[in-house]
């Protein structure tokens, strides 16, 4: 059977509508105790994390109107815009748990890596979606890989792995989806291994929570109260949910037992609160939100779009992924958000961005 674009893009604004709903809802409970705490204001993180959803809302019903031809002539200034931020953030920018991602802008704090996503994938799809026979495949992938990479470089010195991961994941996916012959991006992947594996050992709190995995000391029962704290007590907030949870807003894992609930942890919460059903239920709109991505790329016959999309359905599979295996053990903790339901102001203002890309008129 098969399916049209259309129905993929009905799946995919219905995965949207539900996911942020839902994550509204479920932010108003993870985050009130923190926000409690920090600002004497249970409804803090709230105001901001709706106030991001309309700006994002905004962002994306006023950019699919945006004809394509006018976003091309911005995208050598996004790109080079976005790789001088990442350049920038690096002196300038403000440390929060030993990173520096964040730009102060007063009201708000910006945080360039991830507004690098969308324009990344608007970067790499522009680049590939015209190739000509008169140049080789290779020039193309030169062109259109440098500043990624050099984007990639600035990220990682924040020091950021998991976002340089998403990035390189992102890139080649759209390779992999671009006309460029296959074993490029095959030969791309082989060559990056050992270089991504020694990227991720070489800072020394990254290695103890790859050891940490590896060895399987949390599962064990080994340093409950160190390196081990934050999955044990994501591990107990989801088993206390039970089949159908503790009910909306009864978490006990936010009153500080779970840190970054509203960010990291989300998924504990929900698992806590709405069960092993609630939880199911949240993962399968997930993976429908993913094929919709996956499937507007198949079924459309623009070559650009086809790029857009393959790269937005890269980005939330590789979070969706590397975030619920970290919640639950089965990969290494790495600080990365679930895509439209954790709390993020930036985060969620770039994946509306990236959308507004890939529904903009041709």
């Amino acid at each position: 059977m098969k399916f049209s674009y259309l129905f993929f893009q009905r799946l995919n604004l219905f995965s949207i509508w539900f996911l942020v709903t839902f994550g509204v809802l479920v932010n108003i409970s993870a985050s009130s105790v923190q926000g409690m705490n920090q600002y004497n204001d249970n409804f803090y993180f709230i105001k901001r994390h709706i106030a991001a959803v309309l700006i994002g809302i905004v962002i994306f019903n006023v950019g699919k109107k945006i004809n394509i031809s006018i976003q091309e002539k911005l995208i050598n200034l996004s790109i080079v815009f976005v790789t001088m931020s990442l350049f920038f953030v690096l002196t300038y920018g403000i440390v929060r748990g030993g990173s520096r991602r964040w730009v102060d802008l007063g009201l708000i704090n910006f945080q360039p890596s991830e507004i690098a996503k969308p324009l990344i994938i608007l970067w790499i799809a522009y680049q590939l979606s015209n190739l000509d026979s008169k140049y080789s495949d290779l020039f193309y992938l030169k062109r259109a890989m440098f500043l990624p990479l050099m984007c990639c470089l600035f990220i990682y010195l924040q020091p950021d792995y998991g976002t340089t991961l998403t990035i390189f994941g992102i890139v080649l996916a759209q390779i992999l989806f671009s006309k460029i012959n296959l074993k490029f991006p095959v030969g791309i992947l082989s060559l990056s291994i050992v270089p991504l594996y020694f990227l991720a050992i070489s800072g020394n709190y990254r290695w103890n929570r790859i050891l940490t995995w590896i060895n399987k000391d949390c599962d064990k029962g080994i340093d409950l109260l160190g390196d081990c704290f934050q999955l044990n007590q994501s591990r107990i907030a989801i088993s206390s949910g039970g089949m159908f949870g503790l009910g909306p807003g009864t978490s006990r894992a936010r009153w500080g037992m779970l840190p970054n609930s509203h960010t990291d942890f989300i998924a504990s919460i929900i698992g806590e609160e709405y069960g092993f059903v609630g939880l199911i239920i949240f993962i399968i709109v997930l993976g429908l939100l993913i094929i919709s991505l996956f499937g507007m790329a198949i079924s459309i016959e623009s070559e650009f779009k086809k790029l857009i999309f393959s790269g937005l359905g890269a980005w939330v599979l590789i979070q969706v992924v590397i975030n619920l295996g970290g919640a639950v053990g089965l990969l290494p903790i790495t600080g990365i958000v679930l895509p439209f339901i954790s709390y993020g102001s930036s985060a969620m203002v770039a994946l509306f961005s990236g959308l507004a890309i890939g529904y903009s008129k041709l």
